[in-house]
């Protein structure tokens, strides 16, 4: 599935109406039309008091993003990583057109290398070459139900994807205030590439420019432990795991819908 990142602001607006009214006691009685205001001053049931001015703390330690700033160009990828990736997706498009043939039409063709590079420069960070390598054969996955997911719920997203993605994670980390979510919830070196469509995902860490795999959890904090250290591993896991029939990644299994479609089956 596509990834299509919106962003909704809500403005919550509040009218304050004022009514001049006489009262007695057994009751209330409105200004008729043309009757002068009451001159004796009331006090209001509302402060009038100016608000007081609020301010949104700010990060004190580098957050890493450079949103708009990246690299303006691509390294060259070196030859064995293309061919090494290239690999592995050669392995995983023909067991999909043998058997999930539904789930193979989800894969995208090829992003161009402007787009990658445009990509690049708004997500304020080099992309690792396994990633333009990755990108080169498939721009992510088509927006469908039968899409294409790295085990066990991983979906690729296109460069565009990368781009938005990196965007939302800046912009959440930089504007909680919070320095301890920096390097723990979200960096502005990683690079995200696949997304679970509950608000989880996989990225790559360029802190060091090794681009480690990890994964985020927006509700928790990112995490290695689980994944192989590279995207082409990852890749080659799961292009072994459909020939094979798995296990891969915490036990899941691939299998076959009535649709013809690529499942990863929970393990039990």
């Amino acid at each position: 599935m596509a990834v299509a990142v919106a962003s909704v602001v809500i403005v919550l607006g509040l009218v304050f109406a004022v009514t001049v009214r006489s009262g007695k006691s057994d009751g209330t009685q409105w200004l008729s039309a043309g009757q002068a205001p009451l001159t004796t001053p009331r006090t209001p049931s509302y402060s009038t008091a100016a608000p007081m001015p609020t301010t949104r703390p700010t990060l004190t330690v580098d957050s890493g993003c450079r949103l708009g700033q990246g690299p303006a160009t691509l390294e060259p990828v070196p030859a064995a990583t293309t061919r090494r990736v290239n690999a592995a997706w050669d392995r995983v498009e023909r067991w999909l057109e043998a058997k999930a043939p539904a789930t193979a039409a989800t894969l995208r063709p090829p992003a161009t290398t402007a787009r990658i590079t445009e990509a690049q420069r708004q997500s304020g960070v080099a992309f690792p070459a396994e990633l333009v390598a990755s990108l080169l054969r498939h721009d992510g996955v088509a927006d469908a139900g039968e899409s294409f997911d790295l085990p066990p719920f991983h979906q690729p997203v296109s460069a565009e994807g990368v781009e938005g993605q990196a965007k939302v994670m800046c912009d959440v980390l930089t504007s909680s205030g919070i320095d301890d979510n920096v390097g723990y919830w979200w960096h502005g070196r990683f690079v995200p590439f696949a997304v679970d469509g509950g608000g989880d995902g996989l990225f790559l860490d360029q802190r060091t420019g090794t681009g480690r795999l990890g994964e985020w959890n927006h509700e928790g904090s990112v995490s290695f432990d689980r994944w192989p250290p590279t995207l082409t591993e990852l890749l080659e896991q799961t292009a072994t795991a459909l020939e094979t029939g798995g296990p891969v990644i915490d036990g899941y299994r691939p299998v076959v819908t009535e649709k013809r479609a690529l499942d990863w089956d929970i393990p039990r």
